[in-house]
């Protein structure tokens, strides 16, 4: 029978995190189990007298052994079974010693004494002998849990033939952790042992929910048996919690933003939900509250932070306190980088600040639905990781500034990305948060109907679109045959397969492939193809063999309008470098923002400052051809083509890989004939940026003819005939 719990350390990773395991099964062993350091006890003369009235007369008969156990079993009327004793014990006295009497007795003692105490834990400190691992083993088939702690030091247990039943547990140290378990102070380790047993009953119980930028405020508002349905679970009073953690920084309309958050404000105020709302910044703990927290053992940091999160209590909530000791030790752990006292001073901060956040210290904590924090201004560091800490406790979190000045912070101190970040395009100081209603701009009957006519032709499914409607978009390349590019070359965007709008958001299926080798050889009709998929909106670019290298550049202006991979668009813009001012705000953000999405798409073979630099100098750096094309770019018609023909032995360069990968993200349809098959832009873009395609021969040498961009046809249904000019 296989034992139930038998596990031997004889290693650690962490020596401070295996002394509190320790500690905690020695207060357990103490309350309720047995505790061995050393050796097992020889049994006094009493105990072996008191064991000679049940020994066997036979100790090669397994009937008599049985027997005797049996007896003395029923006699204590314990409910453990000979039978499961009785095979073990014969074996300990065929293989212990050649003096099998004595290891009868011996384990016959230790079996009466220790099975009578009906232990539920045994923690055995020590090397063990082959007679003391037979009693574990006993022990542990009778369903006592066994923790045998030997570092490795035990040779006896290359002799056990049951050592396959022991989990065995190692680790990259294994010299002996002294611990002086005399002056332990159990009720502190008892404490600790019911945290963490607490820890892992609330495990995954907060849940953080999505919401958007639109919607942030409505999601605020929704309490929490409506939030688990929608989600499709079923509600508890214990079950999840669905929390939101966002921030918004930034505004638009000054009036809008006004009464936008003293709406919000006051309306949470009429709701059931418990608001927080924090205007000036947290100040650090007083004398009083430091007093509060008592006495904490420093002398290592995993003790220092359990010791931390024991002195929080939530009085009349159980299960955020739960959380609030779970989250603060995960946090404390994290935030450690070898300096005590940072993590100390962080624990007292985010202790002290809940319990002002909670009242906890004054009052029972009674919630009837998830409470609200709202910070409000400038933050900090500090403040920022105890927004995320309160998220991860059960609170929902809501960060808001019109200052956006402090997106770096948010961004770099987000931990985890737990708090979703959304921008609004203007900024201006923080001030206090709004008191009074400002008047707005009210629309006339005219201007509402003529909207509500605009948003009924080109609004939902209607299929219709005014022109430039979007402002962005996203772009999705098409995974095609060779085939299949000749018949979506010259179609709208909008009648292609994938396309989609939401909001002010537009997806756009493009075309990006590369073209190896000519069909059979056949170069009159290779260049034809090429000619037949020339349009207006196309730029066409002929790779020439370069005479010399071009040299290294001076990339370091750019380094500063960025940070932890987001580029600063804001002062981007503004700055000298932005070569595109001149244009229109709608063709700049988009610019600006397609920067950022090439440089999150991992279709660039190239990283850190390098892809960052690289990306704003040759993105800023688009010749007028491509501007003239791109403003009067609609996501939602024919699309413009970039068109590249390869015909010599030279890779593309850094410049021409980067504005390709970026002419995709806009949304060009890119082919690149190499009628060589010679690797071109796989240099610097990776292969699932593109498709390609590979023909049945190449051709070398080859003299590129002169192609001819076609104008804008001229219209020659009837239209054009009524309203053809001359």
């Amino acid at each position: 029978m296989a034992p139930n719990g038998f596990t031997r350390y004889i290693g650690y990773d962490n020596a401070d995190v295996f002394r509190n395991m320790l500690i905690e099964s020695y207060a357990a062993a103490k309350k309720n189990g047995l505790f061995f350091e050393g050796r097992l006890p020889m049994a006094s003369t009493t105990e072996i007298s008191q064991a000679s009235g049940y020994a066997a007369a036979d100790l090669n008969d397994e009937r008599s052994v049985k027997s005797g156990i049996q007896s003395w079993l029923s006699a204590q009327r314990l409910q453990y079974s000979a039978e499961v004793i009785t095979p073990l014990l014969m074996e300990a006295i065929r293989n212990c010693s050649a003096n099998g009497k004595n290891t009868y007795f011996v384990l016959l003692c230790w079996l009466m004494k220790y099975l009578a105490a009906k232990p539920s834990v045994i923690l055995y400190i020590g090397t063990g002998t082959l007679r003391e691992l037979y009693f574990l083993l006993i022990m542990s088939s009778c369903g006592v849990r066994v923790e045998y702690v030997s570092y490795g030091m035990d040779s006896d247990f290359d002799k056990f033939p049951h050592k396959d039943k022991v989990q065995t547990v190692g680790g990259a140290m294994s010299g002996a952790v002294q611990i002086d378990f005399a002056h332990i102070d159990l009720s502190k380790a008892a404490q600790l042992c019911e945290m963490r047993a607490s820890a892992q009953q609330v495990e995954g119980i907060v849940q953080r929910l999505d919401t958007t930028a639109a919607g942030i405020f409505e999601d605020f508002m929704a309490d929490r048996r409506t939030r688990v349905v929608k989600h499709g679970g079923v509600f508890t009073e214990d079950g999840a919690i669905p929390v939101y953690s966002a921030s918004l920084i930034g505004y638009d309309d000054e009036a809008v933003y006004n009464n936008m958050l003293l709406n919000f404000k006051e309306g949470f105020a009429k709701s059931k939900k418990q608001l927080i709302f924090i205007e000036k910044p947290l100040e650090n703990p007083n004398a009083e509250e430091i007093r509060q927290l008592g006495s904490v053992n420093r002398s290592s940091v995993t003790q220092m932070i359990d010791e931390l999160a024991l002195q929080i209590k939530l009085n009349g909530d159980p299960v955020r306190t739960s959380l609030a000791q779970t989250e603060l030790r995960r946090l404390l752990n994290s935030l450690y980088t070898g300096n005590p006292t940072v993590v100390y001073n962080y624990g007292s901060k985010f202790i002290s600040w809940l319990y002002r956040c909670t009242q906890a210290r004054k009052y029972a904590v009674q919630y009837e639905d998830i409470p609200l924090i709202l910070y409000y201004g400038d933050i900090s560091q500090s403040e920022l990781y105890f927004l995320h800490y309160m998220s991860r406790v059960g609170f929902d979190v809501l960060y808001i500034t019109p200052n956006k000045l402090l997106l770096d912070i948010t961004v770099d101190k987000n931990l985890d990305n737990r708090m979703q970040i959304f921008q609004l395009p203007q900024t201006r100081d923080s001030g206090s948060y709004p008191s009074k209603q400002i008047k707005m701009k009210v629309n006339t009957v005219a201007y509402s109907a003529e909207r509500e006519l605009d948003t009924m032709l080109y609004g939902g499914d209607a299929g219709i679109f005014r022109d430039f409607q979007f402002p962005n978009s996203q772009t999705v390349t098409l995974r095609t045959t060779l085939e299949e590019i000749g018949i979506l070359w010259k179609q709208e965007a909008r009648f292609r397969q994938g396309f989609a709008t939401s909001g002010n958001l537009v997806t756009v299926p493009n075309i990006f492939a590369k073209i190896s080798g000519v069909r059979d050889g056949n170069v009159g009709e290779y260049w034809e193809e090429v000619r037949s998929r020339l349009t207006p909106e196309t730029i066409l670019r002929v790779k020439e063999n370069r005479q010399a290298q071009p040299g290294s550049l001076d990339l370091s202006a750019y380094r500063g309008f960025y940070r932890n991979g987001q580029i600063d668009t804001e002062r981007l813009k503004a700055s000298s470098l932005n070569r595109y001012s001149y244009l229109p705000d709608r063709i700049q953000d988009m610019l600006l923002f397609k920067l950022q999405e090439a440089v999150d798409s991992r279709f660039l073979k190239l990283s850190g400052d390098e892809l960052m630099c690289t990306v704003m100098h040759f993105g800023l750096n688009l010749d007028k051809e491509f501007m003239k094309l791109l403003q009067s770019f609609d996501f939602t018609k024919q699309l413009p083509k970039l068109i590249w023909i390869d015909a010599v032995e030279q890779t593309f360069t850094m410049e021409e890989c980067i504005q390709l990968v970026l002419c995709n993200l806009i949304g060009f349809d890119i082919l690149i004939y190499t009628p060589t098959g010679y690797k071109n832009l796989e240099t610097f873009v990776s292969a699932d940026a593109f498709e390609e395609h590979t023909l049945n021969e190449f051709k070398y040498n080859l003299e590129v003819p002169k192609f001819k961009i076609p104008s804008e046809a001229r219209s020659s249904g009837l239209f054009g005939k009524l309203f053809r000019k001359g």
